[in-house]
């Protein structure tokens, strides 16, 4: 009888010990990852991605480098979609303008010199070609910038002074957005006393076209010719400059340089550069380039709607040799009634 109570006893107490158990399961879960909603709003804040502002006008040069120095890649590349979209509306006059206007707000804050004019003057081809690709090189605006200081209000040691506040002027004009349009440019302070240039940077370091850059808009009809010739001229390449001698140049030997038809022309033009002369005799291979001239005019008269649509009805097509004193060689064809 002893042995059953105990027994008895027994069970119950494992029963009581498996609903302690239990019911201490059901007050603590599994440990898990525990966020309090304060964390969960600022982990959501710093997930959204922010968007470039929209640009309704071109910035200052001190607004553009203020955005590009505290934002992501992807929001400066954003910003900088908008900005080409700005400059391409923009005429070259307009670039000028602008220039000088980035320069005329610098140089009324040098304390060191007296600036009293600036001038700026601006060239565009649109027709330049980038030589890495089949586009349109953006960078197609070539400026000479004059800046007039008076000699006398010139603290320090001048030529010191002068070159010291050549290299900010420079540097105005790199961080510029109107900067993004410049092939090159020629910065010169004038002597307003004399006319005379005393300090200068012939070649403004403005940065050099690249892949990144954007194309400048064109018609797709002459997209359609610009693409032909390019791929016509590319193969020629390849196939005239062959060899170890032209596989170590850092360039092709032969590009298409140029290509279009200027504002209000009737004429088509396409120019090639080529860098290095090749093995061959000079008469045999201006001959080739003569049969390749044809060849480019023949095959834009088979496409008539894209020379209608630019209104062409000539075409010249020039190789510049630069190694050579005969250079350029211009062959012009008729490519029929706009």
């Amino acid at each position: 009888m002893k042995r059953t109570t105990g027994i008895v006893c027994l069970a119950a107490f494992f029963c009581l010990f498996l609903f302690g158990c239990e019911q201490e399961e059901k007050r603590d879960p599994p440990d898990e990852p525990y966020e309090t909603p304060q964390q969960e709003e600022t982990e959501g804040k710093g997930q959204e991605k922010e968007e470039a502002p929209a640009l309704t006008s071109i910035p200052t040069g001190e607004e553009r480098m203020d955005y590009l120095l505290n934002h992501s890649e992807e929001e400066r590349a954003a910003y900088q979609e908008q900005l080409y979209a700005l400059l391409d509306q923009c005429t070259a006059q307009q670039i000028c303008d602008g220039l000088k206007g980035e320069l005329e707000t610098w140089s009324a804050g040098v304390e060191t010199a007296v600036f009293t004019q600036a001038e700026a003057d601006c060239s565009q081809d649109p027709l330049l070609m980038w030589s890495g690709g089949d586009k349109r090189q953006y960078r197609n605006i070539t400026a000479t910038i004059r800046l007039f200081y008076d000699p006398s209000a010139v603290q320090g040691e001048e030529k010191q002074t002068m070159e010291s506040l050549l290299e900010e002027a420079q540097q105005t004009i790199r961080q510029s957005p109107y900067g993004l349009k410049l092939v090159s440019a020629e910065l010169i302070f004038v002597d307003k006393e004399t006319g005379y240039p005393g300090y200068s940077i012939g070649q403004v370091s403005v940065g050099v076209p690249g892949k990144n850059d954007p194309s400048p808009p064109i018609s797709p009809e002459e997209q359609r010719l610009q693409t032909l010739a390019y791929e016509k001229i590319a193969a020629f390449c390849r196939q005239e400059f062959a060899g170890a001698r032209f596989e170590g140049l850092p360039y092709a030997n032969m590009t298409l340089s140029r290509f279009g038809a200027a504002e209000g022309s009737q004429t088509l033009e396409c120019e090639a550069r080529i860098e290095e002369a090749g093995d061959e005799d000079s008469q045999l291979f201006a001959q080739k380039l003569e049969e390749l001239a044809r060849q480019l005019a023949d095959e834009w008269r088979e496409d008539g709607e894209a020379l209608k649509a630019l209104g062409v009805t000539q075409g010249r097509v020039s190789f510049d040799l630069r190694y050579s004193p005969d250079s350029p060689l211009v062959y012009e064809f008729a490519l029929g009634a706009a």
